[in-house]
């Protein structure tokens, strides 16, 4: 426990009193109702040239920054699904990709969006598979002809010619097409062989949702989940289909980045074999706020194009890599594994009840390999920075799906009272330096630091935002309140 979290439990011990409260005029707080926002995405949190792009998209698709950002981690984690690994210590390692939903409402541009974050893989993907295209079909005529004489040989009752025949049609080298990159509508029965065909991994990118209702039963009752249970970790994977032989998937890897409408969502939340199996919890899940103010929409420099272009190129070449954590890096790791832990039975307790709580660790390794990818794999170590970036996309989303399970905010003593001025200040956006200022006069606000941290808690829980405005001289930080105003907080 940190000074400021000890500081802070001892002030809610005392503030919680009869005697404080007589003192301090505080009345009994009941809880608050949930915010009505969830966490905004800060673009501090992105590797160039990730950010530029996203700031870009956003502006100029008039977009919510989390929409851009949330593809642009999926298509990182495309990139690099099956090549990329963690070792936190001797005995554990985990993957690199990601399982990513983004819930946004019909005609919120996530096709636009989706399309100019992930254009560049599937052109490299059809430029590849043309490539490919005449050695395909040579090959499926040398197969043809091997299938052959093994045919006239069984038809000879030559057992040996036969027997090698076969072993020269199991060990071919065919060429298969490139499908390292496809969109969900394939039944989960042809994942295995796609993976198989692809050195074992494969990418999901939907842009509409589909993958879900397929596993909901669109075409069958119980579709099989295998693929995306064992996708996650790389485990085996074998597929027994009537009258197909054996596929084996020795080390299957699966990325999914799915954008989807809110009914979407709630249908797979309400799924009990989704949730039951562990399907869902593997999911890192945003819901964007869509844009209440719009300006003027300018076109994506030519230089931002470039530079995201040529960095997604780069990792599609990625090699394999097992990055390690520096000291400091680990260090923050464990410490955010301890806060989960303390958290689950308090007001985390919605994730454990659905099966988020243990997948937090893992999610988090996910998310610094695929920064690491965005940042340049010029070695293997992730340094501490990387990691409080991560820890922070990590809440990001831990906010987002508390969000949209409708937990019940537990703020701060602290925290609610600069909330309570915030709403009773009259205005929506309020500067936040003069919001110091008046906070500190008050009782259990002896400096700016504290009134900072209540103000960090506000924006952790979704009541208000903070960005900075700047003229040309120094930025001007700005606080908005994202709940009603006339709400009673305490």
């Amino acid at each position: 426990m940190t000074n400021y979290e000890m500081e802070q439990a001892e002030y809610e011990a005392l503030t919680n009193t009869p005697e404080a409260k007589a003192v301090l005029g505080l009345p009994e707080c009941p809880p608050l109702p949930a915010a009505p926002v969830a966490p905004c995405f800060d673009p501090e949190w992105l590797p160039e040239p990730l950010r530029a792009m996203c700031e870009a998209l956003a502006a100029n698709l008039s977009v919510p920054l989390d929409l851009p950002a949330c593809i642009g981690l999926g298509v990182a984690s495309a990139c690099g699904c099956g090549k990329i690994c963690l070792n936190i210590r001797e005995d554990w390692t985990e993957h690199g990709q990601l399982y990513m939903l983004v819930v946004m409402d019909s005609g919120s541009k996530k096709t636009p969006t989706f399309k100019k974050m992930t254009d560049v893989l599937f052109q490299t993907q059809a430029e590849e598979n043309q490539r490919r295209a005449v050695q395909i079909k040579q090959d499926e005529a040398e197969v043809e002809v091997l299938k052959a004489e093994k045919a006239e040989a069984i038809k000879k009752r030559n057992t040996a010619k036969a027997r090698e025949m076969a072993e020269k049609i199991a060990n071919f080298p065919a060429l298969y097409p490139m499908r390292r990159f496809i969109d969900s509508n394939v039944t989960p029965e042809a994942y295995p062989e796609i993976m198989l065909e692809n050195n074992g991994a494969t990418a999901i990118l939907d842009d509409e949702g589909d993958l879900f209702e397929l596993l909901a039963g669109r075409y069958q009752d119980a579709p099989t989940l295998d693929p995306f249970l064992k996708g996650y970790n790389g485990g085996t994977l074998e597929s027994h289909r009537r009258g197909r032989p054996l596929v084996v998937v020795p080390k299957a890897n699966l990325s999914v980045l799915i954008l989807a409408q809110p009914f979407v969502a709630d249908g797979i939340f309400s799924n009990p074999r989704m949730v039951g199996k562990g399907l869902v919890p593997r999911f890192l899940i945003a819901r964007p706020e869509p844009i209440r103010e719009y300006k003027p929409e300018p076109p994506i420099p030519a230089k931002v194009k470039a530079d995201y272009k040529a960095a997604l190129c780069k990792m599609m070449g990625v090699g394999t890599h097992c990055f390690t954590l520096s000291a400091e890096a680990h260090r923050l790791f464990m410490e955010f594994q301890n806060e989960w832990r303390e958290k689950q039975f308090d007001e985390w307790e919605p994730l454990r009840r659905y099966g988020f709580i243990g997948k937090i660790d893992a999610n988090l390794a996910r998310l610094a390999c695929t920064l690491k990818l965005w940042s340049g794999v010029n070695n293997d170590e992730i340094p501490a920075q990387l990691m409080r970036n991560a820890i922070a996309i990590n809440r990001y989303f831990i906010g987002h799906t508390l969000h949209m399970l409708g937990p019940t905010a537990k703020l701060s003593e602290r925290a609610r009272l600069v909330l309570e001025y915030l709403c009773r200040a009259g205005e929506r956006i309020v500067n936040e330096r003069d919001t110091k200022q008046a906070m500190t006069k008050k009782k259990g606000f002896r400096n700016a630091v504290i009134v900072e941290q209540a103000i960090a808690e506000l924006v952790e829980n979704g009541f208000v935002k903070r960005y900075s405005n700047s003229t040309g001289g120094r930025p001007s930080w700005y606080i908005e309140l994202l709940v009603d105003m006339e709400v009673d907080v305490i």
